[in-house]
């Protein structure tokens, strides 16, 4: 027969696993209100009840090393400018809700066979908007010029045109000094590269592009 304890503790080491990938550099959760505070309550009442109080502190402890970890990995993100943008867009209020919600999402997992589903619900509410949001790039990332108007991705011409006037851009503010003269580079780059995939190569009179 399995263990409640060990089967808790295995469903909170997969929830730390998965909230490991989300991106927390670019979105944010609102600070536990009431509500939020009462389940908290009751969720570490049903597990000291059921001899689960040092894991209950130990999921909470873990969840909370998770979203400082989160963070430490994003204080430099590869943006396409010497500025601000390269820092973490998350204030100190952000990455505390964003550590309240990754603890509720784990007090969740210890006493999911003790506790009613509404108040469940109302742990892993929060922790489930992060991540339905992961994926997203952080702002000014490298990686948003692969898209396009649209969130289409870019082809690999494209990513050529915005890569290279990047790094251009780049090197002119260094050099120059001038992160005017840089921004506007790039902003050239992004307008041929958007020029590119409006006139494509096979958008020829006649033609007939696959389905």
């Amino acid at each position: 027969m399995t263990d409640p304890a060990a089967a808790a503790r295995a469903r909170v080491e997969d929830l730390l696993e998965r909230l490991s990938r989300v991106n927390l550099q670019v979105v944010v959760v609102t600070p536990p209100d009431s509500v939020r505070r009462s389940a908290q309550a009751r969720a570490r009442t049903a597990a000291v009840a059921a001899g689960r109080g040092g894991l209950f502190d130990e999921a909470v402890s873990a969840a909370r090393e998770t979203v400082i970890r989160a963070f430490s990995r994003g204080g430099f993100s590869g943006t396409w400018a010497a500025t601000d943008w390269s820092i973490s867009v998350a204030r100190p209020d952000d990455r505390a809700a964003a550590a309240a919600a990754f603890e509720e999402a784990a007090m969740a997992e210890v006493v999911q066979d003790l506790l009613d589903e509404e108040t469940l619900e109302v742990l892993r509410s929060s922790s489930g908007e992060l991540v339905r949001s992961t994926g997203l790039p952080s702002p000014g990332a490298l990686s948003s010029f692969a898209r396009t108007r649209g969130d289409a991705t870019a082809s690999g011409p494209q990513r050529a045109i915005l890569i290279g006037f990047a790094v251009v851009g780049i090197g002119l503010t260094f050099v120059l000094g001038s992160v005017g003269i840089g921004l506007l580079v790039i902003a050239v780059g992004i307008a041929l590269a958007r020029l590119r995939g409006r006139v494509r190569p096979d958008s020829r009179p006649g033609s007939i592009d696959a389905a």
